[in-house]
């Protein structure tokens, strides 16, 4: 059986190759020389002599956009998007429920009344979770304490005291202890963690390509700088 040839690229046709060095052209023309580098370095609060703005680690992402670099190919975004799953997968999601026993937390009397209902509900839920809402009747008659859904969240996504304490918990659990806070007690159980997932390839690639682009403009930025540090000597 005869082999076949990969095929030649054609030759670029009078067109094509214009427009090639019509981009090349506007390519070189948006680098910026080293008077201008320095300007930018100056506007962005980047002070010292050129040698010095130069040395700053702000710089490269500073002049990156006037960079042009050719589009990634499907197989370099695809080497990518294998090599680095972990930075496209979906967060994993966090859904839960808190009873906020709302108080002074520095009135002692309060405070040790609070804490010890807190207890007896958390020991409640332990034993039947089901019980919830009217656990939050129950409290709330006593404590003004409020109930309410948390998420679903992404971890860090929670802005609250009680956040590490909701986080730690695995699924169906409830946290063994009240959780103080400004605002009082927290009392917290998880109803569900739904793990992140990794999208599909075709999904994602135009953002694999975004990435891959914004990197090879600041590294193009930082060889620019260097040589502009070469030539200043």
């Amino acid at each position: 059986m005869a082999l076949r040839a990969d095929p030649i690229p054609a030759p670029l046709g009078d067109y094509e190759a214009l427009l090639a060095e019509a981009l090349l052209a506007i390519g070189r023309a948006m680098v910026p020389g080293l008077e201008e580098v320095c300007a930018i370095a100056t506007h962005h609060g980047i002070p010292g002599k050129p040698a010095e703005q130069l040395r700053d680690a702000r710089l490269p992402s500073l002049l990156a956009d006037r960079f042009a670099v050719a589009a990634p190919g499907p197989a370099a975004c695809r080497q990518h998007y294998e090599e680095n799953a972990d930075a496209f997968r979906t967060p994993t999601l966090y859904e839960g429920r808190e009873i906020l026993f709302g108080g002074d937390i520095g009135d002692r009397i309060w405070r040790v009344e609070a804490y010890s209902r807190a207890e007896r509900v958390i020991a409640m839920l332990v034993y039947n979770r089901r019980v919830f809402q009217d656990l939050v009747v129950y409290s709330a008659a006593a404590s003004r304490a409020r109930g309410g859904r948390i998420g679903p969240v992404a971890r860090g996504g929670w802005a609250s005291a009680a956040a590490d304490a909701f986080f730690s918990l695995k699924e169906g659990e409830v946290f063994p202890l009240p959780v103080p806070s400004s605002l009082g007690f927290h009392v917290l159980l998880m109803d569900r963690v739904e793990s992140g997932r990794l999208p599909p390839f075709a999904e994602v690639q135009a953002v694999v390509a975004a990435r891959l682009v914004e990197r090879a403009r600041l590294v193009a930025a930082g060889h620019h700088i260097e040589k502009l540090a070469e030539a200043l000597g």
